[in-house]
């Protein structure tokens, strides 16, 4: 699993050294869109509030003055990351105005620029298309991801939820992806893939579910007890966020990024750290909003930012970060 981590960094290092062209206004455009998202838009003399994605910061670096023109830059990044994004951030400090920041660990090295406390998940899910709805807690486990790629580690899911389903005498699960692999992921991943869908087609307690609509990811996490995610990916998904928000307890491998999944310790607590699914503790559904919501947090971003001396428009635009891809919260 190192040497597939090692061959992540070095796929992470040569896309960087790809420089990013910005000859038309059309390019501009499509740079802008790859670099981030506007939280907030320019209001008369006001500025906007832009988020600088921390793994597109070869496209922000392209256009970084025009963003800046009319934004105020705030850099997230959806955690843990690794010594060389590290050393890219610092470079790129001088163009940004304040940096997000979980916990006192990561303030030591994000202090190049003001920090908001924030995992940055929390700011571009919206808790509001993630309620409660009082159903039965009738699925045992779920798995959301984006693409069920090799350091998502589906057939090791897949393995602990049919012990977990067999100790339990019963049961049933559901497999929620985006999408299956496609040209981008490598040969590993597809015989991942094959070798995942077979063992499926064998066992009818497990269901899998492709390119779900958000309605009915919210209603498959509103019956789920658990969400398990093993990832040994770099990213906080945004799943472990939306199934807080909806009642679940989030199962996730004890690695970097489980740390920083929330930046409140009421949710924290939710977050039980397991390479495997023995002893899973019994739960109360809950409602995290009572703790924190994602508005709050970025209505906070604001009254943050005019702290420091920025005159920004408060009317943040509400959105959410639903399977890797923003979408209308009214869509």
């Amino acid at each position: 699993m190192e040497a597939r981590a090692r061959v992540g960094r070095l796929v992470h290092r040569l896309r960087r050294q790809r420089r990013v062209r910005v000859r038309t206004d059309e390019q501009a455009a499509a740079a802008i869109g790859a670099a981030g998202d506007v939280l907030a838009p320019p209001d008369g003399e006001r500025k906007g509030i832009f988020l600088v994605n921390g793994t597109r910061l070869r496209f922000y670096r392209a256009v970084a003055e025009r963003i800046r023109a009319d934004y105020v830059t705030v850099l997230i990044h959806f955690w843990a990351f690794h010594p060389e994004r590290l050393r890219e951030y610092q470079r790129i400090a001088p163009l940004v105005d304040a940096v997000v920041s979980p916990n006192a660990a990561y303030d030591r090295l994000l202090g190049f620029a003001p920090i908001y406390r924030s995992n940055g998940m929390d700011l571009v899910v919206d808790d509001t298309l993630f309620p409660l709805r009082g159903l039965a807690r009738d699925i045992e486990l779920v798995e959301s991801t984006s693409v069920p790629w090799v350091l998502k580690r589906p057939l090791h899911w897949l393995a602990e939820t049919r012990a977990r389903l067999d100790r339990l005498g019963g049961g049933r699960a559901v497999y929620l992806t985006k999408r299956e692999p496609g040209e981008q992921e490598d040969a590993q991943c597809h015989r991942d893939w094959a070798r995942f869908r077979e063992e499926l087609a064998r066992d009818g307690r497990i269901e899998l579910r492709v390119r779900s609509s958000l309605q009915d990811v919210v209603d498959v996490l509103n019956r789920a007890r658990y969400l398990f995610h093993p990832s040994t990916s770099e990213f906080a998904p945004r799943a472990a966020i939306e199934a807080l928000y909806c009642g679940a307890l989030v199962v996730a491998g004890p690695f970097g990024w489980a740390e920083t999944v929330s930046v409140r310790p009421e949710l924290r607590a939710r977050v039980v750290e397991r390479e495997h699914l023995t002893d899973l503790p019994e739960h109360e559904t809950v409602d995290v909003r009572r703790w924190q919501t994602a508005r709050g947090q970025r209505e906070g971003l604001v009254d943050f930012l005019v702290e420091h001396g920025h005159d920004v428009n408060p009317a943040v635009e509400t959105f959410s970060l639903f399977s890797s891809k923003r979408v209308s919260a009214g869509a």
